[in-house]
């Protein structure tokens, strides 16, 4: 499971997101068509740019989880995720992605999305500021690009915990100068097998979430990416398929939180319905996920993703 501050930060985007798009349902169904076009003259763009900055937020800090876990395999003790490096490195991150909103809101080309239209509209259509359509094209390479690298920690870890790397390299000193490949010891145990278990269920439930994330925060790019290289094939659909695919990319967003930290994580799950006093399946004890600052005794580094 990640960590208590990558838990807070995006829990909050979460809940963000999720208010600004409740919000402009509610009002779209509530108000007249002539009365939600003044709302949106009104607040549309303010609406706009807070789900736009939870969104490419949780984007963000997705691409911060890939670095830390990286960090954390290449040099586990160099400390440079601590808890309060990490709130830091996720507030920096804050103040960069809405400083990016900002610019196009007050230029000529502020966006506005309409719920009547489904769309997003620039105030200098057809254009579009050009950080707008930088984040339009390229937001989801950081989804895609995380979920490959942590792929490849998952299997790293693997296979330098079961030393698949060292019989690949026994094997071919042996197949190039017919040496006698060097064998370690055997000398596990049961409780080193039982270790080793528990750390690999550790990285299924890493790699599990990892790809959550990813997969969630792609749903609404892949199906922009769709529309924009089949667009003739796109309109083709009746529009009440064309409406209800649109709604599930949106829906996405805000459903990515109960997914992820409910379905998705038996901790998370526990301990809300703790709080809410809710039958729990599980008595077990729970043990939240911290990153602290390493200290300079010999002990074993920090884990970040616990079960």
């Amino acid at each position: 499971m990640m960590p208590i501050p990558y838990m807070t930060v995006l829990g909050l985007s979460g809940c963000l997101v999720t208010v600004f798009m409740s919000n402009n349902m509610i009002v779209y169904m509530v108000l007249s068509p002539e009365n939600y076009e003044e709302y949106l003259k009104a607040f549309g763009r303010e609406a706009t740019m807070g789900s736009t900055f939870s969104y490419l937020y949780s984007i963000v800090i997705t691409g911060l989880m890939t670095v830390n876990r990286v960090v954390i395999v290449v040099s586990p003790l160099s400390g440079h995720f601590s808890t309060q490096r990490i709130f830091i490195y996720s507030g920096i991150l804050a103040v960069l992605v809405f400083i990016t909103l900002l610019i196009p809101y007050f230029s000529d080309c502020s966006i506005t999305f309409s719920l009547n239209r489904l769309s997003f509209i620039s105030a200098c259509a057809p254009n579009k500021h050009w950080i707008t359509a930088f984040q339009n094209t390229y937001a989801i390479v950081i989804p895609l690009s995380c979920m490959v690298i942590n792929m490849g920690i998952v299997f790293h870890v693997r296979f330098k915990r079961q030393k698949t790397y060292e019989r690949i390299k026994n094997w071919y000193y042996n197949f190039r100068s017919q040496v006698q490949p060097i064998t370690s010891s055997n000398t596990s145990t049961s409780s080193t097998s039982i270790s080793s278990q528990q750390k690999n269920k550790k990285d299924f439930t890493m790699m599990r979430q990892t790809f959550s994330v990813a997969i969630f925060l792609s749903i609404y790019e892949l199906g922009a990416l769709i529309t924009r290289i089949f667009p003739n094939a796109y309109q083709w659909f009746p529009e009440g398929f064309r409406d209800g695919y649109f709604y599930f990319r949106m829906e996405s967003i805000a459903l990515m939180n109960y997914f992820i930290y409910y379905l998705h994580t038996p901790l998370s799950r526990r301990m809300i319905r703790r709080f809410l006093r809710l039958k729990v399946p599980s008595d077990a004890p729970i043990t939240l996920a911290t990153v602290n600052q390493p200290k300079k005794v010999t002990s074993s580094p920090t884990v970040l993703i616990i079960n």
